[in-house]
């Protein structure tokens, strides 16, 4: 460096001085207040609005923290003089309505009988028919119509009684002996003396069974209706056992009156044949019936 670059301090090297260039200053540049901004926004063409630099952009957060701040010290420096104006909390009532009872819990025990009787119906009532108003109606009576009406035991012959046996449905005709043959007979009221007093019997107790019948001739005491050869027949007792118990005769209810049934011949019954009596093996339902009449004529 040579003794001239030393006494001119503006010299650098290569002997080139930059001329001397005044500016004026250059102010910073002013960011837009909040109001300005949406018109400089508004007036841009849609979809081709200016950005605000990155600098004014965070200006404008920094300025809306301040006012935030600002916001909350102002709450905070009234929030004493509220709580003290204000007083207790208040409560409002709503409405109520009407309070619904609650549902009893089911009970496993049926209630207790009441010693009166309640308006309702009864559970007892339940299995009873309801009647109508003004009591139960009148209901005839109804009969079920049987095949046979059932005999009356009056019908049977009485023990002690005397008898004269009609057969049934066949009235003026008499069971009556003669030579000592038993047979029905036309007897009635104007007959003879003999004809009506052979046509009388007495009822005795069965002689070889209590509950069944013997017949005592009324003009023969002494001598019984009996069956020999099945054929009847009036015979003097002699007390054997076999004319005990061909003499015992039990008597069965039917429809007209009573069927005999031989006690020691328990399949056969009284029937007629040409006005004779017989012991013949049928059926009730085949055999002669009778039924008793007062007898005939006067034997005193």
């Amino acid at each position: 460096m040579s003794p001239e670059d030393g006494s001119r301090p503006d010299l650098r090297v290569g002997g080139w001085i930059p001329p001397i260039q005044y500016f004026a200053p250059i102010e910073p540049r002013r960011p837009p207040a909040a109001t300005e901004i949406p018109a400089a926004l508004a007036a841009a063409p849609p979809g081709r609005r200016r950005r605000l630099p990155p600098p004014t952009r965070a200006r404008t957060v920094l300025a809306g923290a301040a006012v935030l701040s600002a916001l909350v010290a102002a709450g905070l420096a009234l929030a004493p003089g509220e709580r003290e104006g204000r007083g207790a909390p208040s409560f409002v009532l709503l409405p109520t309505g009407p309070v619904v009872p609650a549902l009893p819990e089911p009970s496993t025990t049926g209630p207790a009988p009441s010693a009166s009787r309640s308006a309702g119906i009864a559970t007892s009532d339940l299995s009873q028919p309801l009647l109508p108003p003004g009591g139960p109606a009148t209901e005839p009576a109804r009969h079920r119509p049987s095949a046979s009406p059932s005999p009356s035991r009056a019908a049977l012959p009485l023990v002690g009684a005397e008898v004269g046996l009609e057969p049934a449905g066949e009235p003026g005709r008499r069971v009556r002996h003669r030579d000592f043959r038993a047979r029905i007979d036309a007897v009635g009221p104007n007959s003879s003396a003999l004809d009506q007093a052979d046509s009388r019997f007495t009822v005795r107790a069965g002689r070889a069974h209590g509950s069944c019948f013997s017949f005592e001739s009324g003009n023969y005491p002494g001598y019984f209706l009996r069956h020999r050869n099945y054929a009847l027949r009036l015979e003097r007792a002699d007390g054997s056992g076999l004319f005990d118990a061909d003499s015992t005769f039990c008597a069965v209810p039917v429809a007209a009156g009573f069927v005999l049934r031989s006690h020691n011949y328990p399949d056969r019954f009284l029937t007629e044949s040409d006005s004779l009596l017989l012991l013949t093996r049928t059926s009730a339902a085949g055999a002669k019936a009778f039924v008793t009449r007062s007898p005939f004529g006067d034997l005193s």
